[in-house]
C-alpha cells in the first residue's frame, strides 16, 4: 500500500471512529437529515480547502482566503442588488474578481519575493476593509427576482431535499483529483512543494506554478461565495471569517505537510468532513461556542503531531 494512501486510510479510520462516538453520544446524528447537513456544512470550507491543497503542497500558505471569500460575496451581492448586469455576467464578473484577488497574492510571491504568510497576512486584512468598504459595512439581502429567479440561484437550490451545491462540491473535488494527479501541472505542483530548486533545474517554472495555484484559490474562493450567497440569500460583512483555519485545518488533518511536497484531494475531502462532523457533533451536544475553536485548534495539532512522529520515523528508515 502507498504511504498517501495509508494515510488516507488512517484519516477515513479517525473519521469512522469520531461518528461512531457521536452517533453513541447523540440519537440525533445518524439521522438522514443530519447526516446531510454535515455534508452541506462541509461544502464552502471543502471547496476552499481544494485550493489550499495546491498551494500546500506547493510549498506555499493563504492566510487570505476567508477574506477572498467575503470581497467576492459582497461584490457579487453589490452586482446582483443593483442589476446594472444579468446574473450571468455578474458570476463570471466574481470569478474574475477571486482570480485577481487570488492572483496579487501570487505576484507578491512569486515576482517580489514576499514569503507568502507575509503577504496573505497583510491582503486578509487588506480584503477584508474592502469587503467593508463594499458593504459600507451593513448586510446585503433581499435580492430582486432577476437574481433569485436565474441559474445562479440554482447554486442554493435543492434536488429531491438535497443541496446542488453539495454536487457541485462533489464535481470540484473528482476534477481538482484527476488534475493534480493525471496532468503535467500536477506533477509540477508536487515538484515545486518537494524541492524548488530540483524542480526549476528539471525545467519547472516553479514561480507560475505557483502563481497558477494562487489564482486558483481565488477563483475557488469565488465559487464558495456565489454558493452562500445564493443559499442564504444575504451577505454579511463577517462573512468567511475563521474560514482560513477551517481550510488549512481540513487538508492538514487530510495528511497534507505544511513544508510542501505531500498531499492527496481524497485526504482533504477526509478532512474538510472531519471538520463538518466534529463541529455538528459539539453543537448537537450543547458544548459551548467557546470550546468549539480551542477543540478544532487542538485537533490540528495533535494531527500535525502525528504526522511529525511519522515522518521522523519514515526519514531514520
Amino acid at each position: 500500500m502507498k504511504l498517501t494512501n495509508a494515510r488516507e486510510f488512517g484519516v477515513f479510520l479517525v473519521l469512522i471512529i469520531i461518528m461512531v462516538i457521536m452517533s453513541i453520544a447523540s440519537p440525533v446524528f445518524l439521522k438522514t437529515a443530519n447526516l446531510v447537513n454535515i455534508v452541506r456544512q462541509t461544502v464552502e470550507i471543502g471547496i476552499m480547502a481544494i485550493g489550499m491543497t495546491y498551494l500546500i503542497i506547493a510549498g506555499e500558505l493563504d492566510l487570505s482566503v476567508g477574506s477572498m471569500f467575503a470581497t467576492c460575496a459582497m461584490f457579487g451581492g453589490l452586482l446582483f442588488k443593483s442589476q446594472i448586469f444579468p446574473p450571468t455576467i455578474v458570476f463570471f464578473l466574481v470569478m474574475l474578481c477571486g482570480v485577481a484577488l487570488g492572483s496579487i497574492n501570487g505576484l507578491f510571491v512569486t515576482r517580489v519575493g514576499i514569503p507568502s504568510f507575509i503577504v496573505t497576512l497583510g491582503t486578509m486584512k487588506i480584503y477584508r476593509s474592502v469587503a467593508y468598504a463594499l458593504g459600507n459595512g451593513q448586510s446585503i439581502s433581499q435580492f430582486p427576482e432577476a437574481a433569485t429567479n436565474s441559474w445562479v440561484w440554482m447554486l442554493g437550490a435543492k434536488i429531491a431535499g438535497v443541496p446542488v451545491q453539495i454536487f457541485i462540491m462533489f464535481l470540484l473535488f473528482i476534477g481538482a483529483h484527476v488534475l493534480l494527479k493525471k496532468t503535467v501541472y500536477g506533477y509540477r505542483v508536487y515538484a515545486t512543494g518537494g524541492n524548488d530548486r530540483a524542480a526549476h533545474l528539471s525545467g519547472v517554472n516553479v514561480k507560475n506554478t505557483r502563481l497558477v495555484a494562487f489564482a486558483m484559490m481565488g477563483a475557488l474562493c469565488a465559487i464558495a461565495a456565489l454558493i452562500s450567497t445564493a443559499y442564504l440569500n444575504t451577505v454579511t460583512t463577517t462573512s468567511g471569517e475563521g474560514r482560513e483555519m477551517d481550510a488549512i485545518a481540513a487538508v492538514i488533518l487530510g495528511g497534507a505537510a505544511l513544508s510542501g511536497g505531500r498531499g492527496t484531494i481524497p485526504g482533504t475531502f477526509l478532512g474538510a468532513i472531519i471538520m463538518a462532523t466534529v463541529k455538528n457533533g459539539m453543537v448537537l451536544l450543547n458544548v459551548p461556542v467557546f470550546w468549539q475553536d480551542g477543540f478544532i485548534g487542538s485537533v490540528v495539532i495533535i494531527a500535525v503531531l502525528i504526522d511529525t512522529l511519522f515522518h521522523r520515523k519514515d526519514v531514520k528508515r
